[in-house]
């Protein structure tokens, strides 16, 4: 599986970032989505399929949508609150079962009643709007009001963002605070031989105020133990609620599709696939992502192409959009049909385990067995191999990966896709992309470009690059762009002269 440095590398957490659900749990689902296993993929499916939902619906009842949204920021977290108070029941429960006077809950306080109430009050905004934004609701997110529960808390009905015990919870209660009352008005009238005994009365009326108060919170924290489960899925449902919501307004804005993930497929198809973090960076400088079209299946495939092609930019893209599939989320993509894979597995960028002491290519290696036995032990899996043996000579550097292209070829459970710019490795593969890069420039506009001197000579290399990827024979070796690219940055000619005699 990705680490969390992979992810960050292939612009997953760019994306979770783009996310911006309204509560708490929302908030806490999208800092890591799940990535759903092969036996999890009917919920995968119908996570996707609330996606698909929530977009028509934002579509055709826009402003259900925004009600929603502004009932969903509302919320505050309770969890910790009901929690408790089911604790606490359990806890009295067991108490009284067993005749004992004490038992070890400690029920709510002033606080956390208020925030349960002020809850259960937002929850009976909220229920409507869900109604009307999905009239018959979506599979597994149950939300419901609990009007019970919050008469509990609010005995006189008036729904305020407040929280008091209220003369209405006992007659006890009512009695107490009217001889406070008497006593309190007594004490503003009374000379002051009076007042000693007034004050001690109403000593001892708050003593009792108090002491009353806090048996009645523990009877209101034992009542709301019986609803808690019940809140609890509740609050579970306003999470996959909120979350994919926030999915929604994500494929809006950003574009994009709904994946197909099928469960018996070995058939990796992605139509027009972008990776946005990229995309962001390159439209800071003015330029355009290139959307790429790859089509994979069991076996290997690679990819040739010179340095600075966008070859490594494909793979992560790839990588990114086959992950975000796979948690639930909308891919950057016009189409996508993607198996539902196990595992991915990637090597890319520098390897170096520096704790095991061992190179980079020794951590590269290290890492590439643990890929392989991983495969022999799992379902269907994407296994992306982004320049592999670029540490070691070019000999062997080839050999490694000839070889990894033929295991890979013979293996019925992979789906593996290798970038190279090593020469006869294509001929062992099932699929053969290439990045054109330089190959289909215009050399003499190129050239007038470089010596224009307007802009920098790396902006107008990129300019003349051709990013896109395309199926090419198996015997096409990779592009000779390196002379090319070193003359557009400026290398020096004294040193460029020495390499052209050699070749």
């Amino acid at each position: 599986m990705l680490s969390n440095r992979q992810l960050d590398s292939i612009g997953a957490s760019y994306v979770f970032n783009l996310l911006e659900p309204c509560s708490p749990y929302g908030a806490e689902l999208a800092r890591k989505p799940h990535f759903y296993s092969e036996s999890e993929h009917d919920e995968l499916t119908q996570e996707l399929e609330h996606v698909r939902k929530l977009a028509l619906a934002l579509n055709e009842r826009s402003e259900a949508f925004v009600r929603t949204e502004r009932a969903l920021m509302q919320l505050k977290d309770v969890r910790r609150s009901v929690e408790k108070s089911v604790e606490f029941k359990l806890s009295t429960d067991a108490a009284r079962s067993s005749s004992s006077e004490r038992s070890e809950g400690v029920e709510l306080g002033d606080v956390e009643l208020f925030e349960l109430k002020r809850f259960l009050i937002r929850l009976e905004t909220l229920v409507p709007c869900y109604r009307q934004l999905c009239p018959g609701g979506l599979y597994g997110i149950e939300i419901n009001a609990f009007t019970e529960a919050l008469d509990i808390i609010d005995p006189d009905g008036m729904r305020a963002l407040i929280f008091r015990i209220s003369d209405r919870c006992s007659e006890e209660i009512a009695h107490i605070r009217a001889e406070r009352r008497r006593v309190d008005l007594a004490l503003r009238n009374a000379n002051a031989g009076e007042k000693d005994g007034l004050i001690a009365e109403r000593t001892l009326l708050i003593a009792r105020e108090e002491a009353e108060e806090a048996r009645l919170r523990a009877d209101m924290t034992r009542r709301l133990g019986s609803y808690a489960e019940s809140i609890l899925v509740t609050i579970s449902g306003i999470a996959k609620l909120d979350f994919a919501m926030a999915k929604t307004r994500l494929l809006v804005k950003y574009g994009g599709s709904i994946p197909k993930v099928l469960a018996i497929s070995s058939e990796l198809s992605l139509k027009a696939m972008v990776n946005p973090q990229v995309a962001a960076a390159l439209n800071e400088k003015g330029r355009s992502f290139t959307p790429v079209d790859i089509m994979l299946n069991t076996g290997s495939a690679v990819i040739t192409g010179a340095n600075m092609g966008g070859k490594s930019v494909a793979v992560k893209a790839l990588a990114l959009n086959v992950y975000l599939a796979l948690c639930g989320l909308p891919v950057f993509c016009e189409e996508a049909t993607i198996p539902h894979f196990s595992d991915i597995h990637l090597i890319s960028e520098d390897m170096e385990d520096s704790q095991g002491g061992l190179s980079s290519f020794g951590g590269e290696m290290v890492q590439f067995d643990r890929i392989l036995r991983s495969c022999e032990e799992k379902g269907l899996s994407l296994v992306l191999l982004d320049e592999f043996a670029r540490g070691t000579n070019p000999h062997e550097g080839a050999a490694l990966v000839r070889a990894a292209v033929r295991y890979f070829n013979r293996d019925a459970h992979t789906i593996a896709l290798i970038t190279t710019h090593f020469d006869d490795v294509a001929k062992f593969a099932a699929m053969h992309y290439q990045v054109m890069g330089l190959r289909n420039a215009d050399r003499d506009a190129l050239s007038a470009a470089l010596s224009g001197g307007g802009e920098g000579k790396a902006r107008v290399l990129e300019r003349f690059m051709d990013y896109g990827l395309y199926p090419a024979s198996s015997d096409a070796n990779p592009p000779r762009d390196a002379l090319t690219i070193c003359h557009a940055l400026g290398v020096r000619q004294e040193f460029m002269n020495l390499v052209e005699s050699n070749q």
